[in-house]
Formats: structure tokens, C-alpha cells, sequence
């Protein structure tokens, strides 16, 4: 115990140095070669490695709690629902607020879907709980779905439905990742991966790209994180917030080199449906450790709805599956009969709201061109990340200036990892206003500071 208390005392000294210096206080890569020396030295002393490690991340997790005792970090996470939540506040109070903010199609659910909702509750009197999985019915429409788009066999017993999107990705890693271990995030990145991996105590590596390498990942940056052991990596592509979409080839590349280290992919494929030509999906890759995420809210503006869906192995399934029974039961069964119906009668629907946002996103750019911003026109899903052309940029500084000022609401660059001079558009606002907005943005940019 005295060596405990010597030890946290200099994490606290430790700390203070790493704070001047404007240094993370958790190092992924000291951390491992700490446990794999205790590991190594248990092992000569005849101590059981298990016990070991379960001492090194105790130890590990106590000096990270006192080294950060005096910080007050905000999440990421947080940060994109704290701009969410001020302009909520200020349409509460009847401001006109044009939403840049939210990645949520304007459009409204299919009117067979809210059809189909109402039959559910015709039919039956008491509608109880359901398989956890999810209604049979639906994961088989899903797995004969999703087999005639990818050209390849997928069963049942793989699909797992859940709450949104984002439950899919927590049980996932849940149910796979543990304390210390590494999941490499590729950035800007949606910030629901990281704030999942931090729930387990694991550690984010994360790999960022950049606006002029054109958001591509460094594949031999990857290899180098991936030698050092990674539990799981995360693609998502068509990305949020860049709309990029990995090529063909890079995305097989990647999926080669997880395979080769023996790492586990979630594939987050939410708006592969809002892409100008198909993007490769994991689903189309000789894998066999993965896991694949999709939703019904982008497609069939069901968001609100919280109706979700992922693809994995069926020894994976089954592990997820635990997770589901314990945090929720099952999904509703009438919401997961609206997102039925959805599959069998609203296509049409859906491609033409789709059509329509893809449009939206073509007029975003073009207004984007005529203020002082530089952007990549997005190659798939409806946000543009564009970049202020200005010295000393601060864009969550400038976003709450910009709701304040002229009712223009967007998503600093801070949210999705180290990238303040940058700021992402949701569109899905109304045509009608995206012009107008645009142009408060070029004003707000032109005064800035």
C-alpha cells in the first residue's frame, strides 16, 4: 500500500507537468509497455498473468482518476449536444433558427409506415415483449435485403435489431472491447465512438486525416497502430462529418490489414444510401470479424422512431444478443413493424426524399463557394465539413456566435476531434433557406473575430 500511495503521488506530480506542457494525460502506448513488463515480471515470479493485468489496470485507472481530479473536461460528445441543445432553447422561445446543426432528414416518415404503426395497434389488444433479437419477420427481410444488394449470403441468426444506430455501436463494444485496450478511430470522426469506448475504460488511438491529403487514411500510419495490438477499428464510410467515401480499394487494403493483426472491424455504414455511386462495404470483403451497423432513421427519416439494425457472425450475434436482453429487452414491436412496412412499401419514397436531400447538399456547395471557406464537395452521406480561411480560427467560439447573432446554427470542428479551424453543415434545413444562411455565415466570417 505504501508503494500505491507513492505511485499516486506521482501520477499528481506527473499530471501537473503533463498540464504545462499541454500534454494528453493518458498515453496509450506507456501504458502498454507498463503492462507488458508486469505481465512479463509477474510471469518470472510464477504470478497468474490475468491477475496481473487485472492489477496493472487497476493501478492504471487509479493514477488516470488523480491526474485528472483537478480538470474539467468537456466530451465531445457533449459538445455536440451542447449546440443542439442552445438552439433548441432559442426556437423554445420562438427565435427562427436556421438548423445546420442536426444530421436529421426534414422530410416525414412514409404515410404507409405511419399506416402500418396504426395496424399494429388494430390488431392486437396488448402488444408484450418480443425477442431480443428482434422480430423474426423483420430480420429476415433485412438478411434477404441486405443479400441481394451485396451479392452474397447473409442468415437471420446474424441480424441483430436495435434502438438506433448508436445502441448497435455501444453493445458492440460493450461486448468486445475492455479496459485498455486500443480502438483506433480514424478522425474527424462522429464523436458516439469515442464516448462508447471511454464507457469501457478503453483506450482511443486516434488516426487523424487531413483536409489536404483529402481525408484519406495513411495506411502505413495504420499498420504502425495496428502492430502494437488494436482490439477493434472503426470505419465509417460515407463519413460524418467529411461525406468522404473510402475508395474500393483503400477500404479492401484496410480490411486486409485488420485481418492481418488480427483486429475487429465496426463498420459504420448508416448513409452508405447517400452516395452519388455504391461505397464498399465490410458486408462485400472476405471478413469474418466484424461488425456491420445500419439504421432505418437517415433512409426513412425514422430517427426519432429508434430503429436500428447490425450485421455480424452468429458467434458474435449471440454475444451482442446478451447485451440487448440485459440493457433493453427488445426493441418495440410496433415500431419494428413501421420499419417493415418501410422496407416492403416505402422505397419509392425514400429515393425520391434522398434525391432531393443529395440536391440540397449540391446547393450547400455551391453557396459555400462564393464565401471565404475552403471544403471538399462530400462524395456520400448530406454534411459538408468546410474550413474558415482565417488566422486563429475557433469554431466553437464562432458557432455560438453565429446562433446568437444571426440564427444560423452548425457544429464546431472540436466536436469530431482536433480540427477548430473547421465547422460541419447538417443539411437537411429547407432548400429554401440554405442560401440565405450561407450568406450569414460568409458576414459572421467576414467579422471575425
Amino acid at each position: 500500500m505504501a508503494l500505491v500511495k507513492e505511485r499516486l503521488e506521482v501520477g499528481a506530480r506527473v499530471a501537473e507537468t503533463k498540464h504545462v506542457r499541454g500534454l494528453p494525460t493518458i498515453d496509450a502506448d506507456a501504458e502498454q509497455a507498463t503492462m507488458n513488463n508486469m505481465v512479463q515480471f509477474a510471469g518470472e515470479l510464477g504470478v497468474e498473468k490475468r491477475l496481473a493485468e487485472r492489477l496493472g489496470e487497476l493501478l492504471i485507472e487509479e493514477t488516470i482518476r488523480v491526474e485528472e481530479t483537478n480538470q474539467q473536461v468537456q466530451s465531445k460528445d457533449q459538445l455536440l449536444k451542447e449546440m443542439f441543445e442552445l438552439t433548441q432553447k432559442l426556437t423554445s422561445q420562438g427565435r427562427k433558427v436556421s438548423r445546420f446543426e442536426i444530421g436529421e432528414p426534414n422530410f416525414s416518415p412514409p404515410k404507409e409506415v405511419i399506416q402500418g404503426l396504426n395496424a399494429t395497434f388494430r390488431k392486437k389488444k396488448v402488444i408484450g415483449y418480443g425477442p431480443s433479437a428482434g422480430l423474426p419477420e423483420l430480420r429476415k427481410a433485412i438478411a434477404t435485403h441486405l443479400s441481394k444488394q451485396h451479392k452474397i449470403t447473409i442468415e437471420s441468426d446474424q441480424v441483430l435489431v436495435t434502438p438506433g444506430a448508436r445502441f448497435g455501436i455501444f453493445a458492440t463494444i460493450t461486448s468486445f472491447v475492455s479496459a485498455l485496450e486500443r480502438v483506433v478511430i480514424p478522425q474527424p470522426a462522429w464523436p458516439a465512438y469515442e464516448e462508447c469506448v471511454n464507457f469501457v475504460q478503453g483506450r482511443i488511438i486516434p488516426l487523424n486525416t487531413s483536409f489536404e491529403d483529402n481525408w484519406d487514411i495513411d495506411l502505413d500510419r495504420l499498420e504502425l497502430e495496428l502492430e502494437k495490438g488494436v482490439r477493434l477499428l472503426v470505419l465509417n464510410s460515407p463519413s460524418n462529418p467529411t461525406g468522404k467515401v473510402i475508395p474500393q480499394e483503400k477500404f479492401k487494403r484496410t480490411v486486409d490489414l485488420a485481418a492481418k493483426y488480427g483486429t475487429m472491424i465496426l463498420s459504420d455504414e448508416v448513409y452508405d444510401r447517400y452516395v452519388h455511386s455504391p461505397a464498399p462495404s465490410i458486408l462485400e470483403n472476405d471478413c469474418d470479424n466484424f461488425v456491420y451497423i445500419n439504421s432505418f432513421s437517415k433512409q426513412f427519416s425514422l430517427t426519432g422512431w429508434r430503429i436500428a439494425y447490425l450485421v455480424t457472425t452468429k458467434p458474435y450475434a449471440l454475444k451482442i444478443r446478451r447485451a440487448l436482453q440485459t440493457a433493453i429487452t427488445c426493441v418495440p414491436e410496433f415500431v419494428q413493424n413501421g420499419a417493415l412496412v418501410a422496407m416492403k412499401k416505402a422505397e419509392p419514397e425514400a429515393r425520391r426524399n434522398i434525391k432531393a436531400i443529395m440536391e440540397k447538399v449540391e446547393l450547400t456547395c455551391r453557396e459555400l463557394s462564393k464565401i471565404d471557406v475552403s471544403f471538399h464537395k462530400p462524395e456520400g452521406a448530406f454534411y459538408v465539413f468546410p474550413k474558415a480561411n482565417k488566422l486563429n480560427f475557433d469554431s466553437l467560439a464562432f458557432a455560438k456566435q453565429l446562433l446568437e447573432k444571426h440564427g444560423v446554427s452548425i457544429t464546431p470542428g472540436q466536436s469530431f476531434g482536433d480540427y477548430k479551424e473547421f465547422f460541419r453543415l447538417a443539411v437537411s434545413l429547407p432548400r429554401a433557406q440554405i442560401p440565405s444562411a450561407i450568406k450569414a455565415i460568409g458576414a459572421a466570417l467576414d467579422s471575425w473575430p
